[in-house]
């Protein structure tokens, strides 16, 4: 790997992990209300696709590293918020489809089950693309450049150009893009 890409995964795991820990931080300074369940949702997603990453081959998922340290942290806010809970039909079918992807991670391989990991993954936004559609957040702009800039960082920093390496960097440029134009629009 050369010193730009090494430096570009780096980084891509650093911002990875602070945008979002700003975000938790604003959402505890300013009580600022977030579904828990929704959280921890993502918080088991960023778990689940480190493990899967990682056992499919990228022995370097730093951004995948930041994203999961990053939710840990926005959970932890949105608890000593006082955040409600709230378990709806998009957390049950993203808990679905992460079972679905950890049986096929132990029937056949971490690759086969990081296709069914990054369908949950995009599942999992849909409730944010409603909000955004309904209410844009004009504030919230910066997390998703940011995040779109961290995958980018991420994708170009890529060891080998193949899922392992480069799907969730791409499937994440394309939700986090999508709710930057909603929070815009």
């Amino acid at each position: 790997m050369t010193r730009a890409k090494t430096l570009a995964n780096s980084v891509s795991g650093v911002l990875g992990f602070i945008a979002p820990t700003y975000f938790a931080w604003t959402v505890y300074r300013d009580s600022i209300p977030q579904n828990v369940a929704t959280w921890s949702m993502i918080m088991l997603l960023d778990c689940l696709g480190l493990t899967l990453v990682y056992k499919s081959g990228n022995t370097r998922p730093f951004m995948q590293i930041g994203w999961f340290a990053a939710s840990l942290c926005v959970l932890t806010a949105i608890f000593a918020g006082g955040s409600p809970w709230h378990w709806g039909r998009v957390e049950t079918l993203s808990l679905v489809l992460c079972l679905v992807a950890v049986c096929l991670w132990l029937a056949l391989n971490a690759k086969v089950a990081l296709i069914a990991y990054l369908v949950a993954f995009m599942v999992s936004g849909v409730p944010m693309i409603v909000d955004y559609w309904h209410e844009p957040q004009p504030s919230t702009t910066w997390l998703w450049l940011v995040t779109v800039f961290t995958c980018a960082l991420s994708a170009y920093a890529a060891e080998e150009r193949d899922i392992p390496h480069l799907a969730v960097p791409v499937c994440a440029i394309l939700l986090n893009g999508f709710l930057a134009y909603l929070c815009v629009r």
